[in-house]
């Protein structure tokens, strides 16, 4: 029987589908009986009859609204499933209205041959659609199909003229996609999941046509002694082979490809075999080629040649000597000449890409309602790591609710795989231009790590995860209970253990699928607790596997084993699809070791969020209460924290989130003192000076470096085992910590392997699943990310190609200059437009408030000894002051200074006075610096192990220092030393409410003094930079225990004691809750027994509760309704 749909069909694109509409039923209709009910006319009321001029006034008001939010930015929207009918309504009303007539291809060229066009917003016909398509793609500001109609409607209501209806609109985006821009393209993973993805070559070709990302590429590993600040001058690129690597170097149009025989500009040969940075210069490590008689020999000694050396390539050797005049005298260590990867190139530069990939699970609504989504996106891991910090240079790959992370990977190692040259048959290099050479090119793509949260990077690595026996993904260490509580397991869950592997992850792999076959299930089961193993795509087919078997066996028992194990081998190896993790099948990826550790996961949301846990938790009321006050009285200075929030955070101390750890790991230290237990004061302060050497942007020392992080590391886990021994059991974060040394060694400051920026780029993923129609969500999410590229790409003054030109070409100059000349529109693409710091530039107040003064009215006139300033020059006083490092630093901003430009002394002052010269006078200096001067102390703070500072005294006052503003260096983070002075919370400070001043009071610190202060060690802002200006005493870290192994052995011998009895306890608790549920079960029965005659015969009126009617249905597997009636009309229960 066929029903007839009586609900109105939507033709608006984006908002409903058009043949279909989403319905959401409540749970009285989850059985069919609604179905079988009398379909009800609806009539509307003769008083209800549709006035199209009342409408159109109200729906204005409306739309005033919409508009008000649209522009301001204000996060209103919501999606499908939190928000009212408005959109479905105003969908149903715009018809009625007529705003949107029906359009065809007639009316579409008409359109276009009607209007003006201006070729200074070429490719859009004019600027109206130019700024219409910037208003729809802006990342942060979406805009709904109901939203964008009604701006349409107000352009032709206020006379605009070119205004395109909506469905040119979108047609003319759908042309700028095709000419411009990529569509996301279809897959159906091996598990038969449906789902898009956008291509990453396209990607990574717009980045090179892009002259803002072109001139930022870099393409070579880079060998340095200086400050390690880049992943590409760590180790992890050096891994790879040279022919892994970007094989040439490009001078104009002539190419050196690696082994092939060159001649340098002095007339010698040599052979390249790399290309590698040194010094800031290109270089390639060469052996010697020479020419005699019996042919041309190669010398056994390499030697360093910088780039600028070569004068020409092979190709110039040949068409100068002949082909037939190169032999070798030894074959046999010559490699091929030409270089195969030339004839590939056809011609063109050859660069390689490297490109992590990030994935995690993500709701894709706004709401507390979890919508699931598997999200991938990418990054360019050739730019420079401060770039990649910001959205602009996120690239999103795919979603889907259903296609897993290794369903989506496998699409995107088809996508990578054709581009590794691993023999003849492979696909050519993805070809694009190069903005940056302003001529065509060619790349290869190389995956170099994956970053991810724990848990994803466990799937990642085809790992069991962090509560199994074997929990680490990175190395072989845990196993067993009896061996992790002995004095060697406990000890070796402290360090790093031996290294997984790819291959060997891959051999216990096809052992688990092979095993299988047998049709034993507990023996692939011990196998993967034993290994710590675990694939979710050999998962799919182990499953299958065993299920054959057992069929197998069951319709023949007689049958061997092994003529079973035979026949499924067979099978297996003619099913399609990927039967292990797709990553293992990428060339130069471990997934086990190329999963750096995240420091946002494990270090936030991990040690500092247990740490906090265990400090809160341990708190009375009025220990919270005096922590919190102490908290909101930080001084946050010289921390780039967001105002500290102290009331809230503990108000809602179970529900604090990263920004909250990193502020408390900065600054809880100071404040618990006479609050938690020593133990519990160790871990703190060991955790804090962790973070701050983990937080920063370049390594000075590599080694030095990992050194102080190795002892830093083994302070936090012996200080977690002073406070809880059986931690590092079941927390595996804490194992990870020393997979840090390795990690940073290979890649490079950890915040570069930070997935902050990722989570961030989640927001504008959810703006997009909330306004698709939820009927192909990873289609309609996918495409509409590829319209954000596309804008991206156009106004950064990116190249297309333009087949009537026949050429590459830019947009227009009037495109072009949107994104340099607007900085709301930089904001809303999320990027950061580069900033010209003038260091020593001190920031001038209003002139209203900046009254002119003599010198001799100014605290530095005092003390100004060195300068020689006329008494009666004028002087303006100044509100901020540039450092050195580029920070803004204000009136009582604590500061590292110099008191001469070419000394190597640095000195801490604050600042207490910025004057600037009023011009017309003379003078040595136009811009100075007042500061009170503090002494450094030589030694420690005994509590906090922080550089101690007080204030130097000149004949029993305070004493200053005049300087010239461009010797400030940076800022820095000071608190007062509260626990020496004694400071109280005495102070009674009045609320402040809606910026109104209240009668109501909180309490506040009362410092005892202004003399003693502390500098934060544990401030993550300039901690690279404090470190190198302060003497290497007061930096060095100093481990809790000299012999740690004995330390271990101490607390595990206490810990076997401590475990023993907990497993009893848990053994006896169990007991007894299995005994108390099937004493329930049997009480349940035999009510239910004892009730069973009176359910025959009909009842009138009788309510059934929940839980009987979940029982009743058990067995017909309907789940029950809330509550209903059952007869009732007289009818009894069939």
């Amino acid at each position: 029987m066929s029903t007839p749909n009586l609900l109105p069909s939507s033709s608006i694109p984006g908002m409903f589908a058009d043949t279909e509409e989403a319905m959401v039923m409540d749970s009285d209709c989850l059985d069919d009986s609604w179905m079988r009910r009398p379909l009800i006319p609806i009539t509307i009321p003769e008083h209800l009859t549709f006035n199209p001029e009342e409408e159109r006034a109200r729906l204005h008001r409306q739309y005033l609204l919409m508009l008000e939010q649209a522009f301001s930015g204000t996060d209103s929207n919501t999606g499908i499933e939190e928000s009212d009918e408005t959109d479905a309504f105003l969908a149903d009303e715009f018809r009625a209205l007529d705003l949107e007539s029906p359009t065809d291809e007639e009316d579409i060229a008409n359109f276009f041959n009607g209007i003006t066009k201006d070729k200074d917003y070429a490719p859009y016909p004019n600027k109206t659609t130019a700024l219409l398509d910037i208003l729809d793609n802006l990342p942060r500001l979406r805009l709904s199909t109901s939203q964008m109609q009604m701006i349409l409607w107000l352009l032709k209501e206020t006379g605009a003229t070119d205004v395109p209806s909506y469905k040119v609109f979108r047609q003319l985006q759908a042309d700028l996609r095709e000419l411009c821009g990529s569509s996301p393209k279809a897959y159906t993973s091996g598990l038969g999941n449906h789902f898009y993805v956008n291509d990453i070559r396209d990607s990574v070709a717009r980045d090179f046509s892009n002259p803002e990302i072109a001139r930022h590429l870099q393409f070579y590993p880079e060998e340095t002694d200086g400050p390690i600040s880049e992943v590409w001058q760590a180790a992890r690129w050096k891994e790879f082979s040279p022919a892994q690597l970007t094989p040439m170097y490009a001078r104009g149009l002539r190419q050196f490809y690696i082994e092939e025989l060159a001649q340098l500009k002095d007339g010698s040969y040599v052979i390249p075999h790399n290309w590698i940075i040194r010094d800031k210069i290109l270089h390639a490590d060469c052996t010697d080629a020479s020419f005699s008689p019996e042919g041309w020999t190669v010398s056994s000694t390499t030697r360093s040649v910088a780039a600028s050396e070569f004068e020409l390539n092979f190709e110039d050797i040949v068409a100068r000597l002949g082909d037939s005049d190169i032999v070798w005298k030894d074959k046999t260590t010559i490699p091929e000449m030409p270089n195969p990867l030339r004839k590939l190139a056809q011609g063109d530069d050859l660069y390689v890409v490297m490109i992590p990939v990030w994935a995690d699970d993500v709701s894709g609504n706004k709401s507390k309602q979890y919508n699931k989504h598997i999200n991938l996106y990418m990054v360019n891991s050739c730019l420079p790591g401060h770039l990649l910090q910001q959205e602009y240079f996120i690239r999103f790959v795919s979603t889907s609710p259903h296609a897993t992370s290794p369903e989506q990977f496998s699409a995107l190692r088809d996508q990578v795989r054709p581009s590794f040259l691993h023999s003849e048959t492979e696909t050519n290099p993805v070809r694009c231009f190069n903005a940056h050479t302003k001529r065509p090119c060619r790349f290869i793509l190389r995956v170099p790590s994956l970053p991810a949260d724990n848990p994803q990077q466990s799937e990642e690595a085809s790992h069991i995860g962090g509560n199994g026996n074997m929990g680490c993904r990175k190395c072989h260490t845990g196993g067993p209970h009896e061996h992790t509580e002995s004095d060697f397991g406990y000890d070796a869950l402290h360090y790093e253990g031996v290294f997984r592997t790819a291959q060997e992850i891959r051999d216990e792999l096809q052992k688990q699928l092979r095993q299988a076959m047998y049709g034993v299930e507990k023996t692939v089961s011990d196998m993967q607790t034993a290994t710590g193993v675990k694939d979710k795509v050999a998962q799919h087919w182990i499953e299958q596997l065993l299920a054959k078997a057992k069929d197998l066996k069951q319709a023949d028992p007689s049958r061997s084993i092994e003529s079973v194990a035979e026949e499924l081998q067979k099978w297996f190896d003619d099913q399609p699809g990927d039967k292990i993790n797709p990553l293992l099948d990428i060339a130069g990826l471990d997934p086990s070791q190329d999963t750096p550790v995240e420091i946002l996961h494990t270090i936030l949301l991990g040690i500092i969020k247990y740490i906090w846990h265990m400090v809160h938790t341990s708190m009375s009321d009025t220990d919270r209460d005096l922590f919190a006050i102490r908290l909101q009285a930080t001084n946050i200075d010289g921390l780039t924290v967001p105002p500290i929030r102290a009331a809230y955070m503990m108000q809602y101390r179970n529900n604090l989130i990263g920004k909250h750890f990193k502020t408390l790991m900065q600054t809880m230290a100071f404040h618990v003192h006479d609050i938690v237990t020593p133990a519990q004061f160790r871990l703190i302060k060991a955790a804090g000076a962790l973070g701050a050497l983990l937080w920063v942007p370049e390594i000075e020392n590599m080694a030095q470096y990992l050194k102080d992080l190795d002892t830093l590391i083994g302070n936090v886990l012996d200080a977690f085992g002073d406070v809880d021994p059986s931690k590092i059991l079941i927390k595996i974060k804490l194992h990870l910590l020393p997979h840090l040394l390795s990690d940073i060694r290979r890649f490079g400051p950890a915040i570069r392997n930070s997935t902050e920026v990722f989570e961030c780029y989640n927001a504008i993923f959810r703006l997009c699943s909330i306004y698709s129609n939820h009927q192909a969500p990873s289609r309609d999410i996918a495409l509409k990310f590829c319209g954000m590229d596309r804008l991206r790409h156009m106004i950064s003054g990116g190249y297309y190609w333009s087949d009537g030109d026949k050429k590459w070409v830019q947009a227009g100059k009037s495109v072009l200059d949107i994104l340099h000349s607007k900085p709301i529109i930089q904001r809303h693409l999320g990027w950061v437009a580069p900033t010209k710091l003038t260091p020593g530039l001190i920031r001038m107040k209003s002139k209203k408030k900046a009254i002119p003064v003599e010198w001799s009215m100014t605290k530095a006139s005092e003390y100004s000894t060195r300068l020689n300033v006329p008494l009666s020059s004028l002087w303006r006083h100044g509100t901020t002051v540039t450092a050195q490092s580029g920070d803004r630093c204000a009136i009582g901003s604590w500061v590292i200074f110099k008191d001469d430009a070419m000394s190597d002394l640095y000195y801490v002052g604050r600042v207490y006075e910025l004057l600037i010269h009023e011009q017309g006078a003379s003078s040595d200096a136009t811009q100075l610096v007042t500061l009170e001067s503090f002494n450094l102390g030589d030694s420690l703070h005994p509590d906090f192990d922080c550089p101690v500072l007080q204030r130097v005294d000149s004949l029993g006052g305070k004493d200053f220092t005049v300087i010239e503003s461009k010797l400030i260096q940076f800022i820095i983070s000071v608190q007062h030393d509260c626990r020496l002075m004694h400071c109280r919370a005495s102070l009674l400070q009045p609320q402040v409410q809606e910026r109104q001043i209240m009668e109501k009071t909180n309490h506040a610190i009362s410092h005892s003094d202004d003399e003693h202060f502390i500098i934060n060690m544990f401030a993550l802002h300039n901690a690279t930079l404090l470190r190198k200006a302060l003497p290497r005493s007061l930096t060095t870290p100093r481990p809790l225990y000299e012999d740690r192994r004995a330390h271990h052995a101490e607390i595990a011998s206490l810990l076997r004691t401590t475990q023993a009895v907990k497993r009893a306890q848990t053994q006896e608790k169990r007991k007894a809750t299995l005994a108390s549920n099937r004493a329930k079960k049997q009480a349940a029965e035999e009510a239910r027994k004892e009730k069973a005659p009176e359910h025959d015969g009909e009842y009138e009126g009788e309510m059934i509760s929940d839980e009987e009617e979940a029982e009743e249905s058990h067995d017909e597997q309907i789940p029950p309704p809330r509550k209903r009636r059952r007869g009732g009309r007289g009818t009894g229960r069939s």
